[in-house]
C-alpha cells in the first residue's frame, strides 16, 4: 500500500509557480475511528482490542487535563502535542487578561531525527572596536525527516473526482522552497 498522490496545475497567474505542475495527497473521505485503531494494534501486540479501546477513549480526557495544566505531550515514535492559541489585543497591561483569547487549537509536531548532512560555509559580521567586519565559518547542515513518515511510499493515481476521495487543497514541497498558494 502507498499513500495516493494526485497531480494538479498551479492556476494561480499571481504566482511564481503559475503554469507548474505538483501532486498533492488524497484522501479516502472516511475517518479511521477508535474502534479501528483498535483493531489494527490488536493484530500488532498481545493486548486485547478492549484493553486498547479503553486507553484510546481516555486519551482525550488526558490530553484536556495535562493542557489545562499547561504542559506538552510527547507520545513516543508520535511527536509532541500542545496547546496554541490566538488573542485580541489590549492597548493597556491591566486589560491583556486571559479573556483575549479568541481561539484555541491543538498544534501537532511529528517526531524528527536529525541527520547531518553536511557543512557549508556561511559569511558572517561581528563589530571589533567599533569596525564592522566580514568573516567566513563553517556551520553543520541538519535534516530533519519525519520519523513516522520516513518509510511512507507515495503512489500517483489517476483522477478521482467523484470517486469519495478527496485531496488535502494544498501542495508543495515541504523542502524549504517556493510554496504555492492554494488553488
Amino acid at each position: 500500500m502507498a499513500q495516493k498522490v494526485q497531480k494538479y496545475i498551479n492556476t494561480n497567474e499571481l504566482s511564481k509557480m503559475y503554469g507548474k505542475y505538483f501532486v498533492r495527497a488524497v484522501y479516502d473521505q472516511r475517518f479511521i475511528g477508535t474502534s479501528q485503531l483498535a483493531d489494527f494494534i490488536q493484530t500488532q501486540c498481545t493486548v486485547k482490542r478492549s484493553d486498547i479501546k479503553a486507553v484510546l477513549d481516555e486519551l482525550g480526557e488526558a490530553f484536556k487535563h495535562f493542557f489545562e495544566l499547561g504542559q506538552k505531550i510527547k507520545l513516543d515514535s508520535i511527536g509532541i502535542f500542545k496547546v496554541g492559541i490566538s488573542s485580541a489585543s489590549s492597548d493597556t497591561e491591566e486589560g491583556c487578561t486571559a479573556s483575549l483569547v479568541k481561539k484555541s487549537r491543538v498544534l501537532f509536531q511529528p517526531e524528527t531525527s536529525s541527520v547531518l548532512k553536511g557543512v557549508k560555509e556561511v559569511q558572517r559580521a561581528r563589530i571589533v572596536n567599533g569596525v564592522a567586519e566580514a568573516y567566513t565559518t563553517q556551520m553543520q547542515v541538519f535534516d530533519h525527516p519525519a520519523t513516522m513518515l520516513k518509510d511512507v511510499r507515495f503512489e500517483l493515481t489517476a483522477d478521482l473526482q467523484g470517486s469519495g476521495f478527496e485531496t488535502d487543497g494544498g501542495g508543495g514541497g515541504d523542502d524549504g522552497g517556493d510554496e504555492e498558494p492554494r488553488p
